[in-house]
């Protein structure tokens, strides 16, 4: 255990430096609307963010422990100061490698699948919005009972402990208040619960499965009526279901490929029939270039790996964690319009572990090497190229520069409530609305009810002569071009 520990350690520390640099990133786009609904000035006010009867104007997402009691904290704690928020979020994730090294363990019971899986899941570049998009948090927590929740209850299969049921319990009921995405942990339990079964772990009559499923699925009926009836479903133009065959398989073969370290970006520049948009190359080729031949490489590696291990012949892994990655996916697998890779926190473990049980399997200590080589330098080279890319890090500058503006000119602008953003001709050149980018970033008029509590507000125009403030600024100048 004391050289696990070590090396959990190790795993902590190379996190931090390839995430570090997320330590120092501003509030952009939903994080001034989550401040805004996470104010809470009575105790009356606190406990009515676990309201399930009717949310916040405009929220339509029931997550009150990962949205508003964690930028409560933004308000009552750090003062605004997100340094704070992204500092719960990195010890939150640290707390996330743990457990999914201790999940793997329950599940698989071999240590070095255990310390792998974990590894490459704490360097996968799919984390890079849960470092640097605070409102990402809740994907965190999320993991963190999630994983909770699913160790306890293999550990109540086995040894039918009635305290570690409860404890799995309270875990699930932390995962529903988290994300919604929850929902689908009672269907987790039955696949786990089978593959023990295979392994002839657990009994093999069921009983004690169905049994302790009843007050899961009682919660989650109550729950699902209050959703239904009463609190309802964020809505807006990316929530739009799809559920063809087709969309599906594209979607999730996004996320696979984005599971390997491929940078989500690619999902803008490659058409049908894997076409290539010519710009992808013409401007950013020294990393795309790399990326491409280190993903190549991984998967060549893999299937050599498993030809040579004839680890195919255990069907039930392969079954068992592509089950996981498949239904733990499922709440935004319809979503083709709302892909991002953050949402790979938790089908992300089933992903790994497999990877980690194709490299012990072979029980090369060379190759096993050489393939986390590559894992970690595609992740590292994905990252760098998503932070210089990625609209993220690209609204967290573009916030800051507005908010620092207004900070130095509040002389100026104290004397008037309004400002107006806007537009010039030279900006009807570009694909996109400079004021409109603003309006998104700053969360139209959120970040203005946090910093300025309504002292100041802000108008958006396409052009100067529509603008009736008197206070006129080009939005352009924010926007770092």
């Amino acid at each position: 255990m004391k050289s696990s520990l070590k090396y959990l350690f190790f795993i902590f520390l190379v996190t931090y430096i390839l995430y570090s640099p997320s330590l120092f990133g501003f509030y952009t786009n939903d994080d001034f609307f989550h401040l805004s609904i996470s104010r809470a000035k009575t105790i009356q006010d606190f406990f009515n963010f676990f309201n399930l009867v009717k949310g916040p104007e405009g929220l339509g997402i029931y997550r009150p422990l990962t949205t508003q009691v964690f930028y409560f904290m933004g308000w009552k704690l750090f003062n605004l100061n997100p340094l704070g928020l992204h500092i719960i979020s990195f010890l939150f994730f640290f707390l996330v490698i743990y457990l999914v090294y201790k999940f793997t363990m329950e599940l698989t019971k071999k240590e070095n699948v255990g310390l792998i899986s974990a590894f490459l899941y704490a360097t996968s570049a799919t984390h890079f919005g849960h470092f640097y998009y605070l409102a990402t948090f809740q994907e965190v927590g999320l993991a963190a009972a999630f994983l909770f929740s699913a160790i306890y209850f293999i550990k109540f299969l086995e040894d039918k402990n009635l305290k570690l049921y409860f404890l799995s319990l309270i875990g699930f009921i932390l995962a529903v208040l988290s994300k919604e995405n929850a929902v689908v942990l009672p269907f987790v339990f039955i696949l786990i619960y089978f593959f023990l079964r295979l392994q002839k772990r657990v009994d093999a009559s069921g009983k004690i499965l169905s049994i302790s499923l009843v007050p899961w699925v009682l919660f989650l009926a109550g729950y699902s009526y209050m959703r239904f009836f009463h609190y309802g479903f964020v809505t807006g133009d990316s929530y739009i279901w799809d559920f063809s065959a087709r969309r599906t398989l594209n979607t999730l073969g996004w996320y696979t490929l984005w599971s390997f370290n491929l940078p989500e970006m690619l999902v803008d520049f490659v058409g049908p029939g894997l076409k290539f948009n010519p710009n992808l190359f013409k401007f950013w080729s020294r990393e795309v270039i790399p990326i491409l031949v280190l993903f190549v490489t991984e998967v060549a590696m893999l299937f050599y790996l498993v030809i040579k291990s004839k680890i195919l012949n255990l069907k039930s892994i392969f079954l068992f964690f592509l089950a996981w990655f498949v239904l733990t996916l499922s709440p935004v697998l319809f979503l083709p319009l709302h892909k991002f890779a953050f949402y790979l926190t938790v089908p992300l473990v089933g992903f790994v572990v497999l990877l980690a049980y194709i490299l012990v399997n072979h029980k090369s200590k060379i190759l096993n090497l050489l393939f986390l080589s590559v894992w970690i330098s595609s992740s590292i080279v994905t990252l760098t190229l998503t932070s210089k890319t990625n609209w993220i890090t690209k609204g967290q500058e573009t916030a800051r520069s507005v908010h620092n503006y207004l900070l130095e000119n509040t002389s100026t602008l104290e004397e008037y409530k309004t400002i107006a953003f806007y537009d010039t001709e030279e900006d009807k050149e570009l694909p996109w609305s400079p004021t409109e980018v603003l309006r998104v970033t700053l969360s139209d008029q959120n970040y203005f009810k946090v910093f300025w509590d309504d002292k100041m507000t802000a108008g958006y125009y396409n052009s100067e002569e529509e603008a009736k403030e008197e206070i006129k600024i080009k939005a352009r100048q924010f926007l770092g071009y």
